[in-house]
């Protein structure tokens, strides 16, 4: 019994070595090696928005409601500065709330939302 279960156990070792080393080097990505993929809504609004975790918000906003976000997307990344507009929208606890309570967030946690294009906050969220 006991060569048995040795036996199984070299074979299971083999197949997973034998699958690892004919795995491709390299995995294609981009829709240049599979024409038939087509990018979906999902993917599309990747690119139209992005968004800043900040977790020590800078944000100015005047008595107009207007006003600019600075943040980075990412630590490794540039300071970015968004403009923040009446139209703007903020959440607290995914409930909508007036604009001018985002101003209470400075120096505190929140998500601001933009559109890469304009550079236009469409929501501060925390």
């Amino acid at each position: 019994m006991k060569t048995v279960i040795q036996l199984v156990i070299s074979v299971l070792f083999l197949m997973m070595v034998n699958q690892v080393s004919a795995a491709p080097d390299k995995i294609e990505l981009s829709n240049t090696a599979h024409p038939e993929l087509k990018r979906g809504p999902v993917q599309n609004s990747v690119e139209k928005y992005l968004a800043i975790e900040s977790l020590s918000l800078r944000i100015s906003l005047d008595k107009s409601l207007h006003g600019f976000v600075e943040g980075k997307i990412c630590d490794a990344c540039k300071k970015v500065t968004v403009t923040i507009t009446p139209q703007t929208k903020a959440y607290s606890n995914n409930i909508e709330v007036p604009l001018k309570q985002a101003e209470n967030r400075l120096g505190r946690y929140a998500t601001v939302i933009y559109e890469v294009k304009t550079k236009q906050v469409i929501a501060i969220r925390w």
